[in-house]
């Protein structure tokens, strides 16, 4: 799962509004205060910026403070406003992965929006690429992306919805836990719900953690430290818009070798469907992936507001 072949290259950085879809929006999105988020936000977000465009897909950098989050955003024909779902791949993955996804959301009249997460570096190309990272930021990237395609003319804002696999699933949950106001609903693939115990089980003691935690990875103290901070099952009460979860069936994969943790979370959730997909492993290749695109696409169909 790599990078995109670059639709066109042009020299210069533009302000975003999408040819033909007429100019931005005043305000949007607005997240409230988060405690745990607030050293990777920054209330001087940059507009976001055209780098690529081609047809009706155009690649941007998103902006969180000074960081740049790189995605690219597949608009349906017409002039919208459409729903949006905002993909968030697994662990170590690039945007390249979920490009198909994006481009099935946009033939069936819902605008697809992959991205890269901040900091880290070449997706797994090399040992340290995650030393600056952590789930916590990821989902600071998130945020930043809603908050400025909400801006966006062709962007309908009530009908804002987050799809995540793995890791993507653990921050995407998180985003959208702590604003069940501002997420319209969510699709959970194989979501990395043990992250945070795993991590409490490592270092019982916050101020034990090292500046560089060796393994087959490299993390960084913040990646720990924000996994120890809280526990993503005791956020979930409190959304009550609908959640799917898929899970599959065949090891390895969550749903297979820890199906506690996504039943866990489906009592939990005050109205959440866990759906399992036989044949799937963790990575939900070939038809299972394509199933959750069709399921998705349904999702969000019967989930919109008026």
């Amino acid at each position: 799962m790599k990078k995109i072949i670059a639709l066109a290259l042009i020299i210069s950085l533009f302000t975003c509004s999408f040819c033909g879809c007429g100019k931005d929006k005043e305000g949007g999105i607005i997240f409230p205060e988060d405690e745990l988020l607030s050293e990777y936000r920054n209330a001087a977000d940059l507009p976001m910026e055209i780098v690529q465009e081609a047809a009706r897909a155009v690649a941007v950098y998103f902006y969180r403070g000074e960081t740049k989050v790189y995605g690219e955003i597949y608009i349906p024909e017409g002039e919208g406003p459409f729903p949006v779902v905002i993909i968030a791949g697994g662990f170590a993955t690039s945007h390249y992965g979920y490009l198909s996804m994006a481009q099935m959301f946009a033939e069936n009249g819902i605008v697809g929006v992959v991205f890269d997460p901040s900091d880290t570096g070449y997706m797994g190309a090399r040992i340290d690429d995650y030393l600056n990272w952590s789930p916590l930021k990821e989902a600071a990237d998130i945020e930043s992306i809603v908050s400025a395609l909400s801006k966006l003319s062709y962007i309908d804002d009530g009908n804002v919805f987050l799809w995540g696999h793995s890791m993507g699933g653990f921050a995407s949950g998180y985003v959208g836990f702590k604003n069940p106001g501002l997420i319209r609903g969510m699709v959970l693939v194989e979501p990395a719900f043990y992250l945070n115990e795993e991590a409490k089980e490592q270092f019982p003691d916050i101020e034990t953690i090292p500046e560089i935690v060796p393994g087959d990875t490299y993390f960084g103290r913040s990646y720990y430290r924000d996994l120890c901070s809280f526990d993503i099952y005791d956020l979930m009460s409190d959304y009550d818009r609908n959640v799917i979860i898929y899970a599959g069936t065949e090891s390895p994969s969550i749903g297979a070798d820890m199906p506690e943790l996504l039943t866990r979370a489906e009592e939990l959730l005050p109205s959440c469907t866990l759906s399992q997909i036989k044949g799937a492993d963790h990575y939900f290749n070939g038809m299972p992936m394509t199933r959750v695109i069709m399921g998705t696409v349904s999702f969000v169909k019967n989930n919109l507001s008026e």
